[in-house]
């Protein structure tokens, strides 16, 4: 389960979310322990923190939605941290 902030979520966020708990797995192995932004199901950008993943993501999201989340080495999906931007 991804934590969430007390607000609700848009269409995007669920969309996202979605997106990534279907593809886990492969980002497990392809992002382990790294940030990734996400926008239209895909994943815009990744790094080392959720600072770096957010600043790099909005310099190419620009004005539109976007979620960051924090993917673990290890395929336990209750390990995902998750923010929406």
């Amino acid at each position: 389960m991804m934590a969430s902030e007390d607000r609700n979520e848009s269409e995007t966020d669920i969309s996202n979310d979605k997106w990534v708990k279907e593809n886990f797995l492969d980002l497990v192995q392809k992002y382990p322990r790294e940030w990734i932004a996400v926008m239209d199901q895909r994943v815009i950008f990744s790094g080392i923190t959720e600072g770096i993943t957010e600043s790099g993501a909005r310099e190419i999201a620009g004005e539109r939605e976007f979620s960051t989340y924090f993917i673990p080495e290890t395929p336990s999906e209750t390990d995902v941290s998750y923010a929406r931007h």
